[in-house]
């Protein structure tokens, strides 16, 4: 093609057809300007696919991630729920005086209490996508912030599970251990991932016996408002985190029809 275009050059000037030449030379020229233009929008035509794929690719992958994350966490929240109960109900049977009478719903109690759970996030899209410099491939600004607050939010969580249970090892299983037969929590445990009924557990009740004093039944109610106290904390993020996913959720459905 250029052979032709110089062949055709030549010829004009070889005839005396400087006008002519000058013009041609022109049109050539915006030709080839012409050609580089449709070349770049064809290339940046390329990229753009490229990277509105690998978007739709990482916002199907994160809405995967949040909806495995709102079913853990769903279970979560329903487990701590039932220790927040268990809770309110031993400090109703501390504040009747009850223990004794109804020392076998006591002990169910006591291990109730200390089922508590910790909503562990799956991060791993999240975090590369955040960590990697993949966060440019959302067009969506709101939805940038929103993947950068998600890791935050669940930074901040992670210390409040880990006080909740420090507090629970450090202050309340001490106090307890000292003054119930803790063992009676076998006669009624279960647990939720025991699929297979593999477990295991005590056939009799304790031959021990409590006996605390009115000094040791305030500070059971006090020690047992202090992990309800923790566990509340967990159980009202938690709630602000499901309704976080929730709407994360809707705003990567809405991105990924617009693609």
């Amino acid at each position: 093609m250029i052979k032709f275009f110089r062949k055709i050059r030549q010829n004009l000037l070889s005839e005396g057809k400087t006008g002519k030449y000058f013009k041609y030379a022109i049109g050539e020229i915006i030709l080839v300007v012409i050609g580089i233009l449709l070349a770049l929008q064809i290339n940046t035509w390329n990229q753009q696919r490229i990277e509105d794929k690998k978007e739709t690719e990482l916002i199907s992958a994160l809405i995967d991630e949040f909806k495995d994350n709102l079913i853990a966490l769903e279970e979560s929240i329903s487990i701590n729920n039932k220790v927040t109960e268990s809770c309110i109900n031993l400090t109703q049977i501390i504040r009747s005086d009850s223990l004794a009478k109804k020392h076998e719903q006591v002990d169910e109690l006591l291990l109730a209490i200390g089922n508590f759970h910790s909503f562990d996030a799956r991060v791993g899209i999240s975090n590369e996508i955040v960590n990697s410099g993949k966060l440019s491939l959302l067009k969506n600004e709101a939805l940038r912030v929103q993947l950068s607050d998600w890791l935050k939010n669940i930074s901040d969580d992670e210390e409040d599970f880990r006080f909740r249970a420090d507090n629970y090892t450090i202050n309340l299983m001490p106090f307890l251990m000292k003054r119930f037969p803790l063992a009676n929590g076998e006669l009624t445990k279960k647990l939720p991932f025991d699929r297979n009924n593999s477990l295991k557990v005590y056939k009799e009740a304790s031959p021990f016996k409590f006996n605390l004093s009115r000094t040791d039944l305030m500070e059971l109610e006090n020690q047992v408002w202090h992990h309800k106290h923790n566990n509340d904390y967990i159980v009202i993020n938690e709630g602000n985190l499901k309704e976080f996913i929730l709407a994360t959720i809707d705003m990567l459905e809405q991105e990924l029809k617009k693609g």
